[in-house]
């Protein structure tokens, strides 16, 4: 009898790894850190790239691009531009080109976000001549 319990508990207790061991495997994930601690930063925020130039009050522009974006454990899980602008003052002018998210964005942990404006003087404006104003956002990995 004690043969036949100590044969059934060893058949038992190789079951239990075989019927573990056949079970799928996790899918392949991304995580934010990395690190072994699994997960990233979960929330939402806001970021501003810009870049200003000129005299303000007399010939001045304060080019800007701020960007809203969401994590879950590190994944970008909402992205939007919510203001692309340029303000001047003076005889400055500016006029906006384009924005647009460069690379990474949502389902990535990271992104990278560029816009665009042409700006100059009332001088400049005569002769044609612009400059071109570019800022960036980069949301990083995390």
């Amino acid at each position: 009898m004690r043969k036949i319990l100590l044969c059934l508990a060893v058949a038992a207790a190789l079951a239990v790894p075989a019927a573990a061991s056949a079970r799928d495997t996790p899918p392949d994930m991304i995580c934010g850190t990395c690190d072994g601690g699994g997960g990233g930063w979960t929330g939402c925020t806001s970021v501003t790239g810009q870049e200003s130039g000129g005299v303000w009050g007399i010939a001045g522009w304060h080019h800007y691009l701020v960007v809203y974006y969401c994590k879950v454990g590190g994944l970008i899980t909402q992205l939007s531009i919510v203001s692309h602008g340029c303000d001047t003052s003076g005889f400055a002018f500016c006029h906006l080109g384009p924005a647009w998210v460069y690379s990474g964005g949502v389902g990535t942990g990271w992104a990278y976000l560029q816009g665009h404006a042409y700006y100059g003087t009332t001088i400049n404006r005569v002769t044609g001549l612009s400059y071109t104003s570019v800022v960036y956002v980069w949301i990083t990995l995390g």
